[in-house]
C-alpha cells in the first residue's frame, strides 16, 4: 500500500465487495464480442477483408489475458471456484497454466518494482529499438511460455541450474504445477494430433494466428503499466494509470486503472473506476492514452 493515502474504512469495505453477477455479465460480453469477431473471420477468409478480420479478433482473443489476470487474484467473481473454473480454459487457450502465473503474479504483487525480486524484471525492459521491437513482437513471450511449461511438465519448477523461476513459486505448490503443465502439454499434444488427422486448419485460423497477431497489442498495453515508473515501493508511484477509450477498457476489464489495482490488489475489476475517483489524484504517473503512453516510451530508447 501507498504510504501517502489511507482509504476511509467504510469507503475500502465497499470498494473490495466481490459480484460474481458482475463478473459473469462482463464474461458474457467478452465471450459475445469474441464470437462476433470469430464470424467475422469466417465470413471473410479468402477476402481482403480478413486483413482486417483476423487482427481485431486476435485483439479480443489475447486481451482474455484481462480475466485471466482476474480470476488468479480471485475478483473477477465472488466464487472462489468460479474464478478457478474460467482460470483454467483460459490459462489453456493462452498458453499461460493459471496456478503457475497466480504464483508469478503473486510475485510481481509482493515485489513490484524490486529489480531483484519482481519476477516481470528478470528479463530487462527493452533499453533500444531493436529490444523494443523484439519485445512487442511477443515472440520471447511465447517462447517463455513454452519454455515454462515444457520445464514443469518435466518436474523442473526451481531450475537449479538456471535459477528460471528465482524462487518465487512456493515449494508446496511444486507438485501442482507440474501436474497442470502436464496436463496442457498432453491436451496440446492432443489437439495438434487431431488437428493433422483430420487435415484441419481450424486452429491455425481461430487460435494460433490470431494469438500471433494479437500479442503486440497485448505487449504494448503490458509496457504501459510500470515502465518508467519509479523502483519504489509506493504502488501509487511505482505503477501507471492510462486513461483510454471505453472500449479498451472494456476490453482490459478495467486494468487501465493499474496504480488502483497495485494499490489494493483485492479490489474488483468493477470497482476500479469508483476507486480511482479517490486515488487518481495521488497516482504519480498518468497516461493521456496508450498511443502516447507508449510513444513517450519508444522516444526514450537509444
Amino acid at each position: 500500500m501507498s504510504k501517502a493515502f489511507k482509504f476511509d474504512p467504510q469507503v475500502q469495505r465497499r470498494l473490495l465487495e466481490r459480484s460474481d453477477a458482475k463478473g459473469l455479465v462482463q464474461l458474457a460480453g467478452h465471450l459475445a464480442l469474441l464470437l462476433l469477431a470469430a464470424i467475422g473471420v469466417h465470413l471473410s477468409l479468402g477476402s481482403l477483408w480478413a486483413l482486417l478480420a483476423l487482427p481485431f479478433y486476435g485483439g479480443v482473443l489475447i486481451f482474455l489475458f484481462a480475466p485471466l489476470h482476474e480470476t488468479v487474484h480471485y475478483t473477477a467473481f465472488e466464487s472462489k471456484w468460479l474464478n478457478n473454473l474460467v482460470a483454467a480454459p483460459i490459462g489453456f487457450l493462452l498458453l499461460l497454466p493459471y496456478r503457475y502465473f497466480r504464483a508469478f503474479h503473486y510475485g510481481h504483487h509482493r515485489y513490484t518494482q524490486d529489480p531483484e525480486r519482481d519476477p516481470e524484471l528478470f528479463e530487462e525492459k527493452p533499453k533500444n529499438v531493436r529490444e523494443w521491437a523484439w519485445r512487442v513482437s511477443g515472440l520471447p513471450t511465447w517462447r517463455e511460455h513454452i519454455a515454462a511449461i515444457w520445464r514443469h511438465a518435466l518436474g523442473n519448477v526451481d531450475d537449479a541450474e538456471g535459477n528460471v523461476d528465482q524462487g518465487f513459486i512456493e515449494q508446496h505448490k511444486h507438485r501442482v504445477i507440474v501436474r497442470e503443465a502436464r496436463i496442457h502439454a498432453g491436451l496440446y499434444a492432443a489437439v495438434v494430433l487431431l488437428s493433422l488427422m483430420y487435415g484441419s486448419a481450424f486452429i491455425w485460423w481461430y487460435w494460433i494466428l490470431p494469438l500471433l497477431l494479437g500479442q503486440p497489442l497485448l505487449r504494448l498495453f503490458l509496457l504501459a503499466e510500470h515502465t518508467g515508473c519509479d523502483l519504489s515501493d509506493d504502488m501509487l508511484e511505482n505503477s501507471r494509470t492510462t486513461y483510454t477509450s471505453p472500449f479498451l477498457s472494456f476490453l482490459c476489464w478495467n486494468m487501465c486503472y493499474h496504480a488502483e489495482h497495485h494499490y489494493l490488489a483485492a479490489v474488483p475489476f468493477h470497482a476500479l473506476p469508483a476507486m480511482h475517483a479517490y486515488t487518481g489524484p495521488q497516482v504519480k504517473f498518468r497516461g493521456d492514452g496508450y498511443y502516447m503512453v507508449n510513444r513517450a516510451i519508444f522516444t526514450q530508447l537509444e
